[in-house]
């Protein structure tokens, strides 16, 4: 999981200041399942209109840190057309 997050980070630094992670942000740590045992911080929705997953997960994550939370679970990529959407919980875990 962390290397998914520094994968993250190396791609969001080559492609410019908007797919760019908060500092906060690259604190998070993807999730591969449903956490247990931590509290729901809120839904949110990464979108990219050039069509890059990445990019449209790093605002996701940038989402989920401004929400404080520790963690982001995705729930589901959605594309459309052009448009990528990625659909996600964010969750604090203590």
């Amino acid at each position: 999981m962390k290397s998914l997050l520094l994968c993250l980070i190396a791609i969001s630094c080559a492609s410019g200041p908007q797919g760019q992670l908060t500092d906060e942000a690259r604190e998070l740590e993807i999730f591969a399942t449903k956490p247990t045992n931590c509290s729901v911080q809120g839904r949110v929705v990464g979108v990219d209109e050039t069509g890059s997953r990445e990019l449209a997960l790093n605002r996701a994550v940038n989402q989920a840190a401004a929400l404080k939370a520790t963690g982001l679970f995705v729930n589901q990529e959605v594309q459309n057309g052009k448009v990528m959407n990625v659909h996600a919980t964010a969750y604090k875990c203590d």
